[in-house]
């Protein structure tokens, strides 16, 4: 089986889920326990789209990319949380299993500090991840394979529905099947690759928008042909060079 090109990826309770697609169609799926296995493993992609906050903040105001994806979204936007800032992403990596309350008003006092503003439970407990992804990228070089780039599913979902976004919640069965439908129109396997992952995974390990939420990064992955868009249009970069940005791709 060729190697997979295009991947895209999501957090899940095992780790990272990963969808990939080669040059002539096959796809595969995996589970990686660590980001800098899954990286290591598709060291030979073209383009690898994560979603997970990339160029962090490190000052008030936060993200431009966080506040134009809600605009962007409307009834969606509460999916689109602030990212912390990389102050509070390195607190978290010295204990990333500890989600206790104690750890939450830590990173809450760091954060209020460096962004004038508190943390979402949300953003505190995907900021191991965060801290996960940030090292690898820091410590690669410009020419680096596979490139890895940061999406937002609903910003996707919302591309290939033709910039209208979701009507119903990722989570129930509506949802589900809304954004199978939209995916559909662009990769008519959608339904057989999400029940096959629904199969091959047990949901303690990978959660039914997990596999959804990598399949949508996989396919835009696939179809951009270099032509990524971006939110903001102008992405600006973080203090460790990192774009600030969510693509996306539209026909």
């Amino acid at each position: 089986m060729p190697k997979s090109e295009y991947v895209g990826v999501d957090g899940c309770p095992s780790g990272w889920f990963s969808v990939g697609f080669d040059s002539l169609g096959g796809y595969e799926l995996k589970v990686f326990p660590a980001f800098s296995e899954l990286v290591d493993y598709y060291q030979e992609a073209r383009l690898m789209l994560v979603d997970i906050p990339i160029g962090l903040a490190e000052e008030p105001g936060g993200r431009e990319c966080d506040s134009k994806a809600r605009k962007v979204l409307g009834d969606r936007r509460s999916s689109v949380f602030s990212a912390p800032t990389r102050q509070t992403v390195r607190l978290t990596a010295k204990s990333p299993k500890d989600k206790s309350k104690t750890a939450y008003r830590a990173a809450n006092k760091i954060e209020r500090r460096v962004a004038m503003k508190g943390v979402s439970w949300q953003s505190f407990a995907i900021a191991p991840k965060i801290g996960e992804v940030d090292k690898v990228l820091r410590g690669r070089g410009s020419n680096a394979t596979p490139e890895v780039r940061e999406v937002h599913p609903e910003i996707c979902f919302w591309a290939f529905n033709k910039r209208d976004p979701m009507k119903h919640r990722k989570k129930v069965k509506k949802g589900r099947n809304e954004r199978i439908g939209v995916l559909e129109r662009t990769e008519p396997r959608t339904r057989d690759i999400y029940e096959k992952a629904l199969t091959q995974f047990r949901r303690k390990c990978v959660a039914s928008d997990d596999i959804l939420d990598a399949l949508v990064a996989a396919v835009t992955a696939r179809c951009c042909h270099g032509r990524l868009r971006t939110i903001p249009e102008c992405p600006p970069t973080d203090c460790e060079g990192l774009p600030m940005e969510m693509v996306y791709w539209e026909a």
